[in-house]
């Protein structure tokens, strides 16, 4: 039963780690851009948001 979680959890990570590291990257990017400026900071995450939603759906269609 360990193992069968531990693989689980081992696929979960094979599957979706460039994912969360991607998104956590974006979410600290635009954090500070917010720091910066508040204009700069909302142009950088729309701007963060579309090339996120461009991979994302690039990486599904795989």
């Amino acid at each position: 039963m360990i193992v069968k979680i531990i693989k689980s959890i081992s696929n979960f990570f094979d599957n979706w780690l460039a994912t969360i590291l991607f998104i956590i990257g974006i979410a600290l990017i635009d954090i500070g851009a917010f720091y910066f400026n508040v204009i700069i900071g909302f142009i950088v995450s729309g701007l963060l948001f579309i090339a996120m939603a461009i991979i994302l759906n690039m990486e599904r269609r795989e």
